[in-house]
């Protein structure tokens, strides 16, 4: 984050019946090209911030979808049963920490990845920022 950043962001879902607010600073900004990602947000990639599931609060009620990743982990992937936004996902193997899709941040020009996750799945013609630290798995 920058001098001009504070602490504390908040989001929410397209249609707004989940919301959220959180009171830490967002760690790890970064780009998931997994195909994991891919599919579960509909993009190239996935944009995520993370932070401690106690810095968060959650308004509304979620679903989720469970699934493996390929290290063995439990993927939990939290989303509006209304109008189907991605909010928040979890890890079995860091049950502290929550992963914060970056499209749902209510003020994200802060963003700017400070890696790219799983850059050998890469679509071909998805740009990326050559000064940016690239990772062919996690």
């Amino acid at each position: 984050m920058t001098d001009t950043e504070t602490s504390n962001f908040s989001g929410h879902c397209l249609c707004g019946s989940v919301s959220f607010a959180c009171s830490a600073d967002p760690e790890f900004p970064h780009c998931c090209h997994c195909d994991d990602c891919r599919r579960a947000g509909g993009g190239v990639y996935g944009s995520f911030v993370y932070v401690s599931a106690e810095s968060m609060q959650v308004t509304g009620e979620m679903r989720s979808y469970e699934h493996q990743n390929d290290h063995g982990s439990t993927m939990t992937k939290y989303f509006c049963p209304s109008c189907g936004s991605h909010m928040i996902g979890t890890n079995s193997k860091a049950p502290g920490r929550r992963a914060v899709w970056v499209g749902v941040i209510d003020d994200a020009s802060w963003f700017k990845p400070q890696a790219y996750l799983y850059a050998r799945k890469k679509l071909p013609h998805t740009p990326v920022d050559p000064e940016v630290e690239t990772f062919d798995k996690m």
